[in-house]
């Protein structure tokens, strides 16, 4: 049998079928959140996917019971190259599967695989490091996808060179499954790392396979401006998800994100009312970031 057939095709059709006519509220972060748990300094967040299963679920679980309607695997950087980089010395397959069977743990909601830049540089469609970038990301796409998710997420990408080898990477093995990207801006509205317009990017992910584009881990400034631009130039449904700001230290050594929850939940009905399809918060965000938010779109 296929690998393929394991997908979850009902899921990935139900999934895009409500984005076309609902606004839906995606989980918050697990990085800064796993960071904040006790000795978890310099502990990669996909090595507790393994380590610490019952903390991940914990967090999940806690999304859930805040009023998240999707979760969103701990695997942004769970990549082979990434655990690689990141001393995770355990198989890349295992620790997608695993993070998955965390997100499952919170319920029947729909899950969507996280993936994030795998890191290698490459200057030539033809060179190796190319060839790497996109079996990566095949790699770990097929791994989520065989273990259940309804769609997969390219998300926090700065520039079109590294989505480049992600999407087609993906398209490798996705056999029609869903391939959402999100994209990281500054308050210009331009890709971080190349400096396109978000309306460029939002063009080429579409034009390369992406069934909806988006903004996150930017400021909720920078997501007020890009989301008009985004409905404009986007034929796919829109997803908004900023951070918390720029995070500073207390004299304890924890990390303070200065967005409040109250600012999240004014700025998400902006959101839905404008017409993005999927919303939520990044980096800095909390459960209590995400209870406001659904509070706030009931």
């Amino acid at each position: 049998m296929a690998q393929a057939d394991y997908f979850d095709r009902t899921g990935a059709r139900e999934l895009m079928e409500r984005l076309q006519g609902e606004t839906l509220l995606m989980q918050g972060p697990m990085g800064t959140m796993l960071m904040g748990e006790p000795d978890a300094e310099g502990v990669p967040a996909a090595f507790w996917n393994l380590a610490e299963p019952q903390a991940v679920q914990r967090l999940h679980r806690l999304y859930a019971a805040a009023g998240a309607q999707v979760m969103l695997t701990n695997t942004f950087q769970a990549s082979a190259p990434a655990l690689e980089r990141d001393g995770v010395a355990r198989d890349m397959a295992e620790v997608n599967r695993a993070a998955v069977d965390n997100a499952r743990a919170a319920g029947s909601l729909p899950v969507v695989g996280s993936i994030g830049p795998c890191g290698i540089e490459w200057f030539r469609e033809d060179s190796p490091e190319y060839r790497a970038a996109r079996a990566a990301y095949r790699d770990q796409a097929l791994a989520l996808l065989t273990a259940g998710v309804s769609a997969v997420m390219l998300e926090t990408f700065c520039s079109i060179r590294d989505l480049g080898p992600a999407l087609t990477g993906v398209r490798d093995i996705a056999d029609g499954m869903p391939v959402l990207v999100s994209f990281a801006v500054d308050e210009r509205g331009c890709l971080l790392g190349d400096g396109l317009t978000i309306e460029g990017a939002a063009v080429y992910a579409e034009q390369h396979g992406a069934g909806s584009v988006g903004v996150n881990c930017c400021s909720i400034e920078a997501a007020d401006a890009a989301l008009p631009r985004l409905l404009r130039a986007a034929r796919t449904p829109v997803s908004v998800r900023p951070n918390a700001g720029n995070p500073t230290r207390t004299e304890d050594g924890a990390l303070v994100w200065p967005a409040p929850a109250e600012r999240f939940a004014q700025a998400c009905v902006r959101w839905r009312d404008a017409g993005a399809r999927l919303v939520g918060c990044c980096c800095g965000g909390t459960p209590a970031t995400t209870a406001a938010m659904a509070d706030a779109l009931i």
